[in-house]
């Protein structure tokens, strides 16, 4: 392997590594939940439960505000090293808590910290790779937090039937603190700290120089692009269209108390059949970088409404199931086959068209602008997760919450339709 593809390898590889470790941090409580809440030494029902995942999302709220900017101030390698040493201290500290206000506040501190994820490797991303590799750099990524959602949710589910919910939270910011100090020796800011530079080594450098110095925003200060990004009817169409994507995901950390009071199921064997959703994500998130970077505009707008209008199919049937009286087993296996279908439905638009979209878009301020979209979209994350903990918590309260869902998608999906629509529009205006 040259120097080129050695160096391209092992900074994808570090990102794809430590954002599995800030996702390692986020997950754990959607596992740990059902166990939490069956816990006597807590005060926990769904509700309050919601209320704890809520904080996690101001978290993201607040972080995504802050962390973008310093990423693109102080450098996306720094920040993203930092938030997966804080995630993983706070990850270990919650485990010893008992109180609901020491888990709001642990819990939006570890969020806070993962929150610094993506607009970190957005940095990362500008700083190593050329626009015709984007789309499938993103895809590595998200595959990559689909992977380690899927492998911690089976992991750590497995760990429930011989611990207690709070080894897991040991286990888990245990091996995130590990990570946190090998990766600075794998993960470097840019080129020029690669060592000796090949010839493709620095045509690379020229090319994102070139990219870079020509770009609208190259002169501009961060007041200035948030001006310039809140003028654009993109920004705000990306922006709600991710945000309602977001309350879609939410879901994902409810699945297993779903599962465990719809099904009666054990907190381990529903946390077992949550890595359905999660699963789902990694298949589709695998090849979709791929596909995007070869689809035209055009063939994207049809590609990805098709897939959310997938997603909204999945949600009404989740709904029909649990509104008629079915063989209880036979009525499981289909709800974990549509959480399945439905993980794969959504996580592409989730992840692929922001992404390249904020570097295209953002410049040497992606940081700042995947840090604003972002924001946005944790902010209707966070309101979901109080109001669909409370609607859950109520007799026969899942199928209300599965109608909050329902509407949800269909505004992801025309709103994301619109988007890439006008994208298109604005791509071939600009040729």
């Amino acid at each position: 392997m040259d120097h080129n593809k050695r160096w391209e390898f092992q900074i994808v590889l570090s990102m794809c590594l430590g954002y599995a470790m800030l996702m390692l941090c986020r997950t754990v409580v959607g596992i740990a939940g059902p166990a939490m809440v069956l816990d006597p030494d807590l005060a926990l029902d769904t509700a309050s439960f919601g209320a704890i995942l809520g904080w996690g999302t101001a978290g993201n709220l607040t972080g995504k505000l802050t962390n973008g900017i310093l990423a693109d101030r102080i450098g996306g390698t720094k920040i993203f090293i930092l938030a997966i040493g804080m995630a993983a201290i706070t990850t270990i500290s919650f485990g010893t808590l008992s109180g609901n206000t020491a888990f709001f506040t642990l819990y939006f501190i570890t969020v806070f910290s993962k929150s610094a994820g993506w607009p970190s490797m957005a940095n990362i991303i500008s700083a190593w790779f050329t626009h015709a590799k984007h789309g499938r750099v993103w895809g590595f990524v998200a595959t990559s937090s689909r992977i380690s959602s899927v492998a911690t949710t089976l992991l750590l589910s497995s760990l429930l039937f011989v611990m207690s919910w709070r080894g897991l939270f040991f286990v888990a910011g245990a091996i995130a603190l590990v990570c946190a100090f090998i990766l600075p020796k794998y993960l470097k800011n840019s080129w020029k700290e690669s060592g000796a530079l090949s010839e493709e080594s620095e045509q690379t450098i020229d090319q994102l120089a070139t990219w870079s110095d020509s770009h609208p925003l190259s002169g501009v200060n961060t007041a200035g692009a948030i001006l310039i990004f809140i003028k654009s009817p993109r920004f705000w169409l990306i922006s709600l269209g991710v945000a309602s994507l977001a309350v879609l995901f939410e879901f994902q950390v409810f699945i297993p108390i779903y599962l465990s009071e719809t099904f009666s199921l054990a907190p381990a064997q529903a946390g077992i059949a949550s890595a359905a959703f999660p699963l789902g994500c990694l298949i589709a998130v695998f090849g979709s970088g791929f596909i995007y970077d070869k689809l035209s505009s055009k063939n994207v707008i049809f590609v990805f409404g098709g897939t959310l209008i997938i997603a909204i199919l999945c949600l009404l049937s989740l709904w029909y199931l649990g509104s008629i009286e079915w063989n209880s087993q036979l009525e499981l296996v289909l709800t974990i086959i549509l959480i399945f279908i439905f993980g794969f439905a959504i996580s592409p638009s989730y992840y692929i068209p922001m992404s390249v979209f904020s570097i295209n878009f953002g410049g040497r301020h992606c940081g700042l602008l995947v840090g604003l979209i972002d924001a946005i979209a944790y902010f209707g994350a966070m309101i979901f997760d109080f109001i669909g903990g409370e609607v859950a918590n109520k007799e026969g309260g899942w199928q209300d919450f599965l109608l909050i869902l329902i509407v949800t998608s269909i505004l992801s999906a025309i709103i994301m339709v619109s988007f890439l629509t006008v994208d298109y529009t604005k791509s071939n205006a600009d040729k």
